[in-house]
């Protein structure tokens, strides 16, 4: 019982671990954002995610939090190269855009 537990726990780290993988790609010259990339920053930063983090005994806030201050802070990181925190950077700035496009325009519409 407890080697299954083990590996549900994998199989979940391994899948949060490749969404963050995926968060960091790069579109292509005809995207604005990478389709991989979208379906990372939903997955990581919605609400979610928290029943996979709940399960490995990690707080999500504290997950999404921790994510966001690595992938902000300019110090050398073992994991992540500045190209990689660029490209998160870049990818969770269209994705907060995305996510808010709609209260955007109802604030600026003139009617």
């Amino acid at each position: 019982m407890l080697d299954e537990i083990k590996g549900y726990k994998e199989l979940i780290s391994a899948v949060i671990n490749r969404a963050v993988l995926d968060s960091l790609a790069q579109p292509s010259a005809t995207q604005k954002f990478a389709p991989v990339a979208k379906d990372a920053m939903e997955f990581l930063l919605g609400d979610n995610i928290g029943l996979y983090l709940e399960f490995l005994d990690i707080d999500p806030k504290y997950f999404q939090e921790k994510l966001i201050n690595n992938m902000f802070d300019d110090n050398q990181d073992v994991h992540f190269s500045p190209t990689k925190k660029r490209m998160f950077r870049i990818n969770y700035k269209r994705y907060i855009q995305e996510k808010n496009r709609d209260l955007i325009l109802a604030s600026t519409y003139i009617g």
